[in-house]
């Protein structure tokens, strides 16, 4: 390992260079972890470990645009309050049944790119969840259909 001070070779694992009597390894003062001698930052915290500095920039993630909230679904019958979340192939929104008064979750599954057999597949699957019956573990489902816009690609479950 190369000293940070005086670049002398010393073997590795040493503490101290015995060319100038530096040390060869430090601890991050912000989280304690072992650096390298010659890092400028901590590979743990992400803190600057020029004496006295700290990390200025601070980067959040840029959040995924929130898709076009839709009014309803099914001709009106499932109101949609907001949107709750998205995996790889569906959209959740909360959304009321006008005609069983109540909230229900509405997953609209993207079909873009799928065949006649993938929609006939989400159909069974869907059916095969309906027959499942009640259980704390399992969604119900109440109600499936083709709700397609032009050029959406998506239809509800």
């Amino acid at each position: 390992m190369d000293c940070p001070s005086c670049r002398h070779k010393n073997r590795e694992g040493a503490s101290f260079c015995d060319g100038c009597g530096a040390a060869l390894a430090r601890t991050c003062p912000s989280c304690s972890a072992d650096v390298r001698a010659e890092a400028r930052f901590c590979d743990s915290c992400g803190q600057s470990l020029a004496t006295g500095s700290k990390i200025t920039t601070t980067s959040t993630p840029t959040p995924a645009p929130t898709p076009a909230l839709p009014a309803s679904f099914a001709d009106g019958r499932y109101a949609v309050k907001s949107f709750l979340g998205e995996g790889g192939k569906k959209r959740v929104y909360l959304a009321t049944d006008s005609r069983l008064e109540r909230d229900v979750a509405v997953a609209v599954i993207k079909t873009e790119g799928l065949d006649e057999a993938g929609l006939k597949r989400i159909q069974r699957e869907a059916q095969a969840m309906g027959r499942l019956g009640d259980h704390p573990n399992i969604v119900t489902i109440h109600d499936v259909g083709d709700d397609i816009s032009p050029g959406s690609g998506q239809a509800p479950q």
